[in-house]
């Protein structure tokens, strides 16, 4: 037997002057026509909502291939307004209150402590922040503190004294560099066994991206930094497994691989080739490979 959805709200209201029905059903969805019949999935497609005067805009984001706002695959997204008006102060009140509880029966973050690597990948880090994830933070209404790394372990150093109870996760728009920093600054606290709890988030911008890549590979979505960042603002978490390497006397933990050799190797010399994003990966591999036949070849005529 089909469950049957009871309505949370339902009520006439103004959408492009003309005056209409809109509910909101229990199942968290938002109905109302404009000429066409439209729907938004407050959990998925509503980041949050502003009023304005006499009218309520919602903020949110729909699949940007055809700005369809029901549903579909996951793709590209891009941030769309819907305005309405309710007809009374009361109705205006009560719209503001179910929206925002239902909003907050979600779980999502408040506060975020973000990390920006300038010098990652393509050092396009601040561009992606300021284009795609500033943005959605804001239609979200959540507040965040913006911190760029100057340096090699910077975000590790910050993470090891910084003040958690301020923040309800670290989000690192990099590459998996800086994850690996902040994880390591966690688990090298005095309080480590909580702070580890802390939610991690990552937003692709460096050469290396593998982290985030296989998370939004799972649930079907590109790894870009639109589909990355609504996954923080949905507050959406998955477990992660750290491994612990000891090496002598010192101890260090991985997220994500642990190398040694010709790929460490490859990793750490390719360095001097930032500057070209993540085809210095490539490049270093072919020049690499070059010179090891060389070698070989010459070799063989002694």
């Amino acid at each position: 037997m089909d469950q049957i959805v009871q309505d949370t709200l339902s009520d006439r209201v103004r959408v492009s002057g003309r005056i209409t029905a809109m509910t909101l059903t229990g199942d968290g969805r938002l109905r109302w026509t404009d000429g066409h019949q439209r729907s938004l999935t407050l959990e998925k497609q509503v980041l949050g909502f502003v009023v304005e005067g006499s009218k309520i805009r919602i903020r949110a984001v729909v699949d940007g291939r055809d700005e369809i706002c029901c549903g579909g695959r996951a793709g590209s997204v891009v941030r769309k307004d819907f305005v309405f008006e309710p007809l009374s102060e009361d109705s205006k009140r009560l719209w503001c209150e179910k929206l925002r509880d239902f909003i907050d029966s979600f779980g999502r973050p408040k506060r975020l402590y973000i990390f920006v690597n300038p010098f990652g990948g393509k050092k396009i880090a601040s561009k992606i922040f300021l284009d795609d994830v500033k943005p959605l933070l804001e239609d979200a209404n959540i507040q965040f503190t913006v911190q760029e790394t100057t340096q090699q372990l910077h975000a590790k150093e910050i993470v090891k004294v910084l003040d958690l109870s301020k923040y309800d996760g670290i989000v690192c728009v990099s590459g998996d560099g800086i994850l690996v920093e902040v994880v390591n600054g966690l688990l090298e606290r005095e309080d480590w066994n909580d702070a580890i709890k802390v939610p991690l988030g990552v937003v692709p911008a460096g050469t290396g991206n593998g982290m985030i890549k296989s998370l939004l590979d799972l649930v079907g979505e590109p790894c870009k930094a639109s589909n990355a960042i609504l996954a923080v603002i949905r507050g959406h978490k998955r477990l992660l497994d750290v491994a612990t390497i000891l090496q002598g006397k010192t101890r260090f933990h991985s997220v994500l691989m642990l190398a040694w050799g010709l790929v460490a190797d490859i990793d750490i010399e390719s360095e001097k080739y930032r500057w070209m994003g993540s085809a210095r990966i490539d490049f270093y591999v072919c020049s690499y490979s070059s010179l090891v036949f060389t070698y070989m070849h010459a070799q063989t005529h002694i």
